[in-house]
């Protein structure tokens, strides 16, 4: 099934060049979860995530479903 998944911030690094903000489209297995695409992503695994699907914050152990649009952040921090 295919997903879109959008790294913003410190992760952005780990999206092919000049994919950026636009995300990447991927094919992935039903039953994945959300750590699963921090390990195909490589996102560092000490750095918590703030992670949205569909604009609704999940918890790492939600199994994506087709279509669905995966928004990774590392933690912010401002003033």
């Amino acid at each position: 099934m295919k997903i879109m998944v959008k790294l913003f911030a410190t992760f952005q690094k780990q999206l092919p060049e000049g994919k950026g903000l636009e995300g990447i489209e991927t094919e992935v297995k039903e039953g994945t979860t959300l750590k699963d695409i921090y390990n195909i992503f490589k996102l560092p695994e000490n750095i918590q995530k703030i992670t949205l699907v569909d604009g609704k914050h999940q918890k790492e152990t939600y199994q994506v479903k087709e279509g669905e649009t995966i928004s990774i952040f590392p933690p912010i921090a401002g003033g």
